[in-house]
């Protein structure tokens, strides 16, 4: 059954494409963008009059409470909420002697803070909706039981981080019947990911679609891939 989603990240890669995929299936789609000029976004809004537009800046308090403000006006409810706004600092490949410290802070910023800001605007609305979840899009490089190697230092201890706020959010949110779960998209053809990677956007956002539709408390706290298996990914 379609409802009402955010998502935020939208303007670009698997946001915008998972924005296209809720749309079509006929949801209300808030679909945010950290700049107000987003061409793909506002172009795809022409075609589909559920996907709404919105400037959502996660760094910032003001734009935050904003947005969450704009998607009342809409809608006495979400039923979603898709986290998936993150950066990348650096190369990936850099040695700990090399790497710019404040790089972690952007990552931490962005892709932990962010997610915890944009979460508390959105709690008002979650806790009116029907089967009502948090998606944290996360990475298997943020998996510690599996870390073998020193890429993606800023980047990996980030998304490390996020899966610990979202088991804590879980077992917070339990008793408002809010499920939260990390998902991880798999290793996509987006201007994070890459050119060689396997998976298209639009492929990631079909499967992450799917799996954020039949999502249940029994998924609350848990690390799942973009199927909706877990086992793929450890903690």
């Amino acid at each position: 059954m379609a409802g009402a989603i955010l998502i935020t990240g939208a303007s670009r890669g698997i946001g915008h494409a998972l924005s296209i995929a809720f749309a079509k299936a006929g949801w209300t789609v808030f679909a945010s963008s950290r700049k107000p000029q987003a061409p793909l976004l506002w172009n795809v809004a022409r075609e589909f009059p559920n996907l709404r537009p919105l400037v959502l800046d996660v760094l910032d308090d003001s734009s935050v409470g904003e947005a969450a403000a704009a998607v009342a006006k809409e809608t006495d409810s979400l039923d979603v909420l898709v986290n998936n706004a993150a950066v990348f600092p650096g190369e990936g490949d850099e040695r700990l002697e090399d790497l710019d410290l404040a790089w972690f802070g952007e990552a931490v910023e962005t892709n932990v803070t962010g997610v915890a800001r944009v979460t508390r605007a959105a709690l008002p609305l979650l806790r009116k909706g029907n089967r009502p979840r948090i998606v944290n899009i996360s990475s298997g490089a943020g998996s510690i039981s599996d870390k073998e190697d020193f890429s993606y230092y800023p980047y990996s201890v980030s998304k490390a981080a996020l899966n610990m706020l979202t088991r804590a959010m879980a077992a917070e949110f339990r008793t408002d019947g809010i499920t939260v779960t990390a998902l991880s998209p798999g290793w996509v053809q987006t201007e994070m990911g890459g050119p060689n990677a396997p998976l298209t956007a639009e492929q990631s956002a079909r499967s992450l679609y799917s799996t954020i539709d039949r999502l249940t408390p029994e998924d609350s706290g848990r690390f799942l891939n973009r199927d909706g298996r877990g086992g793929d990914y450890a903690w």
